[in-house]
């Protein structure tokens, strides 16, 4: 087995899985998941994952080089009908000498990317939560495929500890939420997430409240809160005045452009944002096994936004999607965690609580909210007058490119998937 003698760089966030957290996603997975299925299921576990063998061949960048430092965990690859279940990065990051140079596509710094191998990739067969791959070449994945036609391993890498290059350790999220006259639901819903340390566990970098005509009732509400919420990593960021009134459109471009000009912004903008309404509460951790596995959902979908999926909808798939053509819908495991993944063709937009990729939205998204016409009103009392757009109505009906578009987006799997309630106060 090959062994690291080069250079250590230790990680400095916080968020790597210790051995518990190992445990607490296959049981998360098992639990949440797959529950009375587990009777079908086998566990494979790989060989432990080697790590790279470069003490010769570490390239230093100078002093004066503007570089930022990319930390990247292992490949957990799996055969088809199989759910692959990586298990913790280590600690300690291993320089991999690949050095990306900076472009308009990457950003303007040097990016080096460290490894932090993964301790073991467990494969679970379980059809239920995974597709049967086709494709005559991929749904043989695995060590026995890659030796018949590959069989020599000279250099720095084995097959079993090769670096996720694509996937960062943690990409930064923000949360943004929208309110409009409502600041009883919206004082319950702020000590509801509260009570569940929400905002601290899944990592949020800040915490974006846009107050709708904004009033004294909410403020009050907001500084209230503040001091109930004294112990939490930051204060949060409030918005808005007695005269704006952002629609979820408008709302979400304001909270991804705050990402970006906030001092823990993706360099390059990668921002994720966790969207939500003020009157979506969490579930008591007795009611649903979601609210206890809120830590390893986020991960999970930390790695899936970086998949490929950039609309990731925290409820179910909707009812009848993919019911009388399978086709329409696929499982898309990230992390451990199993997920349905269908397009926008298929599945509409709405407003319920959802992970987002911002530069996406910015790049696809943000035009058609500052569209300034009659025909983005909504149709529903008042919003004629008012000037108002009802995005997820726009988002429906064909007004905004999203129906003809081909986004992938995903959805919580499994038949408990339901993590927030709605819970209206105000009327």
């Amino acid at each position: 087995m090959k062994g690291f003698s080069g250079d250590q760089y230790i990680q400095p966030s916080s968020n790597i899985m210790s051995r518990g957290n190992k445990l607490t996603v296959l049981a998360f997975v098992f639990g949440v998941w797959i529950g009375s299925h587990h009777e079908k299921m086998q566990t494979t576990i790989q060989a432990p994952i080697p790590m790279i063998n470069n003490s010769n061949k570490i390239k230093r960048l100078g002093t004066a080089t503007n570089y930022v430092d990319v930390h990247v965990g292992g490949m957990c690859r799996c055969g088809s009908k199989a759910l692959p279940v990586p298990g913790p990065m280590s600690a300690v990051g291993h320089d991999t000498q690949i050095v990306q140079l900076p472009s308009k596509a990457t950003g303007n710094h040097h990016k080096r990317f460290l490894f932090h191998p993964i301790e073991d990739c467990n494969c679970i067969e379980d059809e239920m939560f995974t597709d049967v791959t086709a494709d005559p070449y991929l749904k043989q994945i695995g060590r026995p495929y890659f030796e018949s036609h590959c069989p020599n391993e000279q250099g720095d890498y084995a097959w079993e500890g090769m670096p996720d290059l694509g996937v960062e350790e943690q990409l930064p999220i923000f949360a943004g939420v929208l309110s409009y006259k409502a600041p009883l639901s919206l004082n319950g819903t702020l000590h509801n997430w509260l009570s569940h340390d929400l905002f601290r566990r899944i990592g949020a970098k800040d915490v974006f409240v846009q107050l709708n005509h904004r009033s004294e009732k909410d403020d009050e509400i907001m500084h209230d809160y503040q001091k109930a919420a004294i112990n939490e990593p930051h204060p949060l960021t409030v918005m808005g005045s007695p005269e704006e009134n952002l629609n979820p459109g408008l709302a979400i471009a304001k909270f991804c452009r705050a990402a970006e000009e906030h001092p823990d912004s993706h360099p390059n903008g990668e921002n994720l944002l966790l969207f939500m309404e003020k009157d979506w509460n969490i579930y008591d951790a007795r009611q649903s096994r979601l609210a206890r596995g809120i830590e390893e959902l986020f991960r999970s979908a930390n790695a899936l936004a970086q998949r490929g999926v950039s609309f990731i909808h925290l409820h179910y798939i909707f009812r009848g999607i993919g019911m009388s053509d399978d086709a329409k819908t696929w499982m898309c495991p990230s992390q451990g965690v199993p997920w349905k993944c269908t397009t926008s063709q298929q599945q509409r937009w709405t407003n319920t609580p959802l992970i987002l990729s911002c530069s996406w939205f910015l790049r696809y998204l943000e035009p058609f909210a500052l569209i300034q016409d009659p025909i983005m009103n909504g149709c529903r009392p008042g919003m004629q007058e008012n000037g108002y757009c009802d995005w997820e109505a726009a988002m429906q009906d064909g007004r905004i490119a999203w129906t003809n578009s081909q986004w992938v987006m995903a959805n919580i799997a499994g038949p408990k998937g339901k993590l927030f309630f709605h819970k209206e106060i105000d009327k």
